[in-house]
């Protein structure tokens, strides 16, 4: 039977996350000859090659989020080729855009063993946690802001906003994170005298917090808070 394949060029660091978090579904990676492929039944329900591109860029973004949430330095990749594989095997390329960067890896895959139970293979937490993104336009928001690696105060606080719209109260209310730290976050993001050009509001409108949150933990605050709301929404099926 003939499908669509979606090559993803990269660190192989970062490739071999996509077999691993996302096996099955409607669009699935697997590994062939060290190279690694997205396909599955909804690039089926493409009419032509444009639209697989437009289909395959959407589904490397949400699922370069949800990785970066597990694994923080995570790059996303880019599609090197739309290929269409005939019945009888052949594969014709649609589109070669070449991409490399070299990069070292912080973290080491778990690794499935043969014979492992069959229901820790059903779902795994990164198809947990897109699914659980595809059930509310907040949550789906918050995440895609979040793949844009582009990460600066005014973002990072778009999501928190996304979040707590989605949740109906504050993320200190709930008990994601404390007052305090909610707090640091939201006044050096406003305040010109931390967050720099990138504050949210004119300097001198804000006293500086007494304990200021610079932008890498200000990120790491987001992101936790983000996989936090998400793994909530996977384990209480809360769809909008």
């Amino acid at each position: 039977m003939g499908r669509w394949l979606i090559q993803l060029v990269g660190e192989h660091r970062d490739l071999e996350e996509f077999p691993y978090w996302f096996p099955e579904g409607e669009i699935y990676a697997f590994e062939e000859d060290d190279k690694v492929f997205l396909t599955g039944s909804r690039l089926e329900r493409c009419s032509e090659a444009i639209e697989v591109q437009e289909t395959a860029l959407q589904i490397v973004d949400e699922y370069s989020a949800v990785i970066s949430l597990l694994w923080p330095a995570h790059k996303r990749p880019e599609i090197v080729a739309i290929i269409r594989e005939t019945d009888d095997g052949k594969r014709n390329q649609f589109i070669f855009t070449p991409f490399i960067e070299s990069r070292a890896k912080l973290h080491h895959l778990a690794v499935r063993g043969v014979g492992q139970a069959e229901e820790t293979l059903t779902q795994t937490r990164g198809q947990q946690l897109i699914n659980a993104a595809s059930s509310n336009h907040h949550l789906r928001t918050g995440l895609h802001l979040w793949g844009d690696q582009i990460r600066t105060w005014p973002r990072l606080y778009r999501i928190l906003e996304e979040l707590e719209t989605y949740l109906g109260q504050k993320m200190d209310h709930i008990g994601f994170c404390s007052k305090q730290e909610r707090s640091r976050f939201t006044h050096s993001a406003n305040c010109a005298e931390t967050a720099g050009k990138d504050a949210r509001h004119a300097g001198g409108k804000f006293d500086p917090p007494e304990k200021p949150m610079a932008l890498g933990e200000a990120t790491e605050f987001i992101r936790a808070l983000l996989e936090q709301t998400l793994s909530n929404a996977a384990s209480t099926d809360r769809i909008d």
